[in-house]
């Protein structure tokens, strides 16, 4: 991975905060689970998806990824690290 994970994840939490337009109840951080907590539909985690794949420069793998136990920032970068 090309980028910084703490830049990285600093990134992907205002991009999170912009989609949401400050709805947000509590603060949001890479671990942030943003599935079960309603955060983001499943368009906006797609977005999100595209936005790290742009800044890091990786391919995310969409058949590896096993969603079961939420999505947050953090399990997303590390998805594209392994």
């Amino acid at each position: 991975m090309n980028a910084d994970v703490a830049a990285l994840e600093k990134l992907m939490v205002e991009w999170v905060e912009r989609w949401i337009e400050g709805e947000a109840h509590a603060a949001i951080d890479a671990t942030t689970n943003l599935s079960h907590t309603g955060l983001l539909d499943s368009m906006a985690i797609v977005g999100l998806i595209s936005y790290l794949e742009e800044q890091a420069d990786v391919h995310f793998d969409f058949a590896t990824f096993d969603p079961q136990h939420g999505i947050s920032i953090q399990g997303l970068i590390q998805h594209c690290a392994e």
